[in-house]
């Protein structure tokens, strides 16, 4: 360019004053005119674009020659457009996108070169935009290409494909491309388009049995999608596209950690400003779905700061919050027996830390390429005893030891759950029938007589004296005729063996390989609770559990606390709720763990409901939430249960032990109200024939509980008896007046039951009368003292109940007594409701009375919360179904929306919202609360210290509406194997690939969907025991339903295969071939 071209002044451009309908459009040489076709010499001489987007699949070029001269390869075959006017098509953006925050600005593309080779942005490749520089008379005009400009007079998104036909996901897309697709890429996107992204399982998911799972561990890389916060080159390289937030927060973080090298808050926020920048999260604290490569390339630039974090933090906290983001990371880089060799020192520094131990259990447990169900009871035998070794310490506080105590039971736990579902059944039913009995069974001499003792007192005594009434083989905690370890005597051996129960042997002979499930699972139905040594029928071994097989199981707790967590515990193996809300944080995940939270290997899909407009919102196959009278003793389609909906005769532990071993220890006066409670709610459910006469005989042992008063009249309600019910409840309250002020303040739930129970009949008026006599003990609780009984419609008689409602909230906050203050607050809900039966009345009181429960000086306990907030859904639900009363959807929906945000593993929550969203069919309002809510917080689970969370709720709750959204709603088989799939993830992407009832239900829908697929079906079975290598419960679908080998099931050498497989990785195995 010379001198006056670069000294002319730049005219400013002005786009607009070209005409469309102007255009010169040249006219391609056909085969009449004689011209020879000739390939164009650049991408500016392409032409005829309208006849290629008629016909895309022919490739057809125009002459580049008009008549008989050659035209230069760079002259312009476009009009020059002036920028004079702006047209309608385009805007002038002065604020900019605020999506930059979340995906990344421009700033991270280089200057010094074009992305993507030219192509038109939001276009496929064909489409370029011109980029040579003008001529001095060309100045302040710009070349734009001829099919750009056709496609903006005809006002259309381009999408314009010279090799490919464009498909209907390219006119909907929610984001425009930023780079080109290669060949191979375009290759692999048809092939994606023809086929549905889950067929091709052998390119995209591991299907080989001994390396563990496969989903979202797809080793091609290249087909993923780009991650946000990312862009890439031509070559197809990642290019972080940083924004000067992260910018700004990184280089703010990086100078607190050089200046404070201890302060690990600041250390994990650099953590999480890298995984943002890297893409692994973005700004909502979600986790994006990045490519394997992506992910370790994140985990050693993690890991560095992890390490180097470690060297300077001495907290202990902050030290066990970095070590479980170490080997968060470390667990997506390093091989197995690296990771092994970190943990050890880890162990041994913080020998107390729940979370670190859950950390190490989960991996050890997931290594399925070399797994062994002996291996790992042994190596839970090998944790116990070295914490043992630490709880003998002499130098540890009660706290301290406490604290051992809780990780050793959870081990425990984690073992005995792994010999259940490895069909080892009677050795874990006797691990638990021993650490009950050396529990809470002791013999008077060895009982504590204070609250906290020398830890190794008498210990080896005691395990002597044990180990003698074990070998004994008298009847023990939760059989027949049993007395307990502390009504045993050496003399009453022969008396005790005629009387303990002894199985019959049903081991049959060796059946056919495709028979072999049957009789396996006939064998296992008969025998599920150890058997005696002098059963000589009994011809298996493992039946018979002797002292040294139960002896490691024998730790002794410090605190009453400490016997809480036993009885938890307890339960939780059994996969019941816990007996109270009294339970520490760790206690109440246990929950929400994925290996501990198998019920759905128990259930029958076809008890669900259809779909989700099914009147019935209660058939979410999982419980999780706090309990309270409501829940345990819930009518069925009435309301909640606490323990889901039961289907005990499937259980691996039989009803009848459970029942048994709870009736045991309430007669040792174990757990107060709160278990005698639980127990008449449990006797309900799976005996009601005879729950009255236990009810009746616990009240004559505590006739001052008003709680079991309460439990009873409760239980008159559920089995029909409402009068009954009615006339319990008011002897109660007159009885109340002569107790104690302590044992009184019970009287409150007392009238909370009395008015619901009014309530749920629809008598709105009579339960307001009812309601308004609270608070008068002179007066009779039946109302027989006419003259006094204050009106409904009374103004005065409102006002004095609700102040003393508020009156008693306060006085129980005073006295840290928040279920108390929790039942006052209840009534005040219900009076507000009664007396206008609006809706907006109820969540008004709502407000008012958390505000007062949630800012006292007392902790703010979030049970409480929750469980007011439960109360409160139920009176919505009473006022939308029984009563039928006007409301507003939106009312509902904020509420429930509101709880959800608060607690997003509540299932009462969670099921109320589908079930109303389901009502009001305007959009799909669930998933989005899912995506944005749910997963979300599930995500940003900092407390647990992990990245992220492996909580089971969440993604349950997802498959399950998916399986029953119906066809309206958007459901359809590829979006429900894309949310088994998400759920199943094991590429630490927040899934739950070791949930055993999360794939059963993922193999039996494909084995029943459109049909049966058994080929599909017969992949997710090697997956899943890939996954899962020590449920033996899903070993067993392979000969339960994949028996056809000729409709794409397995053949016998498949099935042989599974066989031999469940012996090397020491599957129980009854019945041998």
């Amino acid at each position: 360019m010379d001198r006056e071209v670069q000294q002319a002044p730049r005219a400013v451009p002005r786009f607009g004053s070209f005409n469309p309908h102007g255009l010169r459009t040249p006219t391609p040489q056909t085969a009449e005119s004689g011209g020879a076709r000739k390939r164009p010499h650049s991408i500016h001489h392409r032409e005829g674009s309208e006849r290629r987007h008629r016909h895309p699949r022919k490739r057809r070029s125009p002459s580049s020659t008009a008549g008989n001269g050659t035209e230069s390869p760079f002259a312009l075959k476009q009009p020059l457009v002036e920028w004079d006017q702006t047209p309608q098509n385009f805007t002038i953006d002065v604020k900019g996108d605020p999506r930059n925050l979340e995906y990344g600005s421009s700033y991270g593309v280089p200057s010094y070169f074009p992305l993507g080779s030219r192509v038109a942005l939001g276009s496929k490749t064909g489409s370029w935009s011109s980029a040579h520089h003008p001529a001095p008379a060309e100045q302040g005009k710009i070349s734009i290409s001829k099919r750009v400009i056709t496609d903006l007079r005809r006002q259309k998104v381009l999408r314009v494909n010279a090799t490919s036909t464009p498909t209907q996901d390219d006119d909907v897309a929610d984001f425009v491309p930023l780079r080109t697709l290669k060949k191979r890429e375009r290759e692999q996107e048809d092939r994606k388009e023809q086929n549905s992204s889950h067929r091709d399982l052998d390119d995209r998911f591991y299907t080989l049995i001994n390396s563990g799972p496969g989903p979202g561990s797809a080793p091609n890389t290249d087909d993923e999608h780009s991650t946000a916060g990312s862009t890439s080159d031509d070559d197809g390289t990642r290019i972080p596209m940083l924004d000067e937030r992260l910018r700004q927060k990184r280089a703010t973080l990086s100078s607190q950690v050089e200046r404070v090298p201890g302060d690990w808050q600041s250390w994990l926020a650099l953590v999480e400003v890298q995984d943002e920048m890297d893409g692994v999260i973005n700004v909502a604290g979600q986790v994006n779905h990045n490519t394997i490569a992506e992910r370790r390339s994140n985990a050693e630039v993690v890991l560095s700061i992890l390490e180097k974090a470690l060297v300077g933090v001495i907290d202990p906290e902050g030290r066990e919050r970095l070590y479980l983001g170490m080997m968060s990371k470390a667990s997506l880089i390093w091989e197995t027996t690296r990771l092994s060799a970190k943990w050890q020192p880890i162990l041994k520094e913080h020998p107390s830390s729940y979370r670190i131990w859950k950390k190490y259990l989960d991996f050890h447990q997931s290594i399925s390429s070399r797994f062994s169900v002996e291996e790992v009871r042994k190596h839970h035998i090998d944790c116990l005893s070295m914490l043992q070794g630490v709880r003998q310490g002499a130098d540890l506080d009660s706290r301290r030891r406490s604290g051992l105590y809780f990780v050793q039971v959870y081990i425990l736990l984690r073992l005995t759950l792994l010999l259940k579902e490895g069909d080892y059944t009677e050795l874990a039913v006797a691990i638990w029938q021993a650490l009950l009995e050396f529990e809470f069974n002791k013999p008077h001499p060895f009982r504590r007589t204070t609250q906290q003792r020398p830890f190794n007192s008498r210990q080896e005594e005691l395990l002597s004296v044990f180990e003698t009434f074990w070998e004994s083989e008298v009847p023990r905690i939760g059989e027949p005729n049993a007395k307990g370890w502390l009504n045993y005597h050496d003399d009453e051996d022969e008396q005790a063996l005629l009387t303990a129960a002894v199985q019959p042997s049903t081991r049959p002979d060796s059946p056919a390989l495709r028979t072999w499930g049957e009789a396996e699972r006939k064998v296992g139905s008969c025998s599920r609770t150890p058997s005696r040594a002098i059963d000589s029928s009994s011809e298996d071994p493992y039946r018979v559990v002797f002292f040294s097989d139960i002896k490691p199981a024998l730790i002794e707790s410090s605190t009453s606390a400490d016997q809480r967590t036993v009885l938890a515990a307890f339960l939780c193996f059994c996969h019941l709720p816990p007996y109270t809300n009294d339970l520490t944080y760790h206690t109440r995940a246990w929950y929400n763990d994925q290996f501990m939270r198998n019920e759905l290997l128990y259930k029958n899909p076809e008890d669900d409901p259809p779909d989700l407009s099914s009147t019935d919102p209660f058939a979410f196959p999982l419980a999780e939430h706090p309990i309270s009278p409501d829940t345990l003793f819930s009518a069925p389609g009435k309301w909640f249960s606490a323990f889901g909906p039961w289907d005990g005769d499937h259980r691996p532990i039989p009803r009848e032990f459970i029942l048994a071993t709870l009736k045991a220890l309430v007669n040792q006066g174990i757990g107060e109200d709160d278990l005698a409670e639980y127990l008449l709610a449990f006797e309900l459910q799976v005996s009601p024939t005879t729950v009255l006469k236990s009810a009746r005989n616990l009240l004559k042992q505590r006739p001052s509980s008003l709680r079991l008063y309460n439990a009873y009249a409760l239980i008159q309600d559920r089995l029909g008896n409402g009068e009954m019910a009615i006339t319990v409840l008011d002897t109660a309250i007159q009885m109340s007046a002569k107790l104690d002020h302590v044992t009184r303040r019970d009287v409150v739930l007392l009238w909370r039951s009395r008015t619901l129970y009014h309530l749920a009949l629809g008598q709105t008026t009579v339960a307001l009368e009812q309601l308004l006599k609270f608070g008068q003990d002179d007066r009779p609780a039946d109302g027989a003292d006419h003259k006094n009984v204050p009106k409904v419609n009374s103004a005065t008689a409102r006002l004095r109940l609700e102040n003393v409602l508020s009156a008693g909230r306060d006085q129980s906050l005073s006295l840290s007594l928040p279920t108390h203050a929790l039942h006052y607050s209840e009534l005040l809900v219900l009076l507000s409701y009664l007396v206008s039966c609006s809706l907006q009345a109820a969540l008004s009181s709502f407000v008012s009375n958390l505000h007062h429960l949630t800012t006292t000086p007392t902790p703010h306990n979030p049970i409480t919360e929750a469980l007011f907030r439960q109360f409160v859904a139920r009176i919505l639900y009473t006022h939308v179904t029984i009563l039928k009363h006007p409301y507003s959807p939106r009312t509902i929906r904020s509420f429930l929306a509101e709880s959800i945000t608060a607690f997003p593993t509540n299932t009462i929550f969670l099921s109320l919202y589908a079930w109303n969203e389901s009502r009001f069919r305007i959009d799909d309002r669930l998933r989005g609360i899912m995506r944005d809510v749910v997963f979300a917080s599930h995500h940003r689970n900092h407390d647990q210290g992990e990245f992220p969370s492996d909580d089971i709720i969440p993604h349950t709750f997802a498959m399950y509406t998916d399986l029953h959204r119906g066809l309206a709603l958007g459901s359809n088989p590829n979006a429900i194997r894309g949310t088994f799939e998400r759920a199943l993830r094991s590429d630490g992407g927040g899934g739950v690939a070791h949930n055993a009832g999360l794939w059963k239900r993922y193999f039996l829908y494909e084995l029943h969907s459109s049909g049966g697929d058994l080929k599909r079906a017969k992949e997710v079975f090697y997956k899943a025991i890939g996954a899962c290598p020590w449920v033996k419960e899903l070993y067993m679908l392979a000969f339960e339903h994949l028996g056809d080998g000729d409709g794409g099931g397995m053949s016998e050498t498949e099935l042989r295969g599974v066989y031999d497989l469940m012996a090397e990785r020491e599957v129980r195995i009854r019945v041998s071939l």
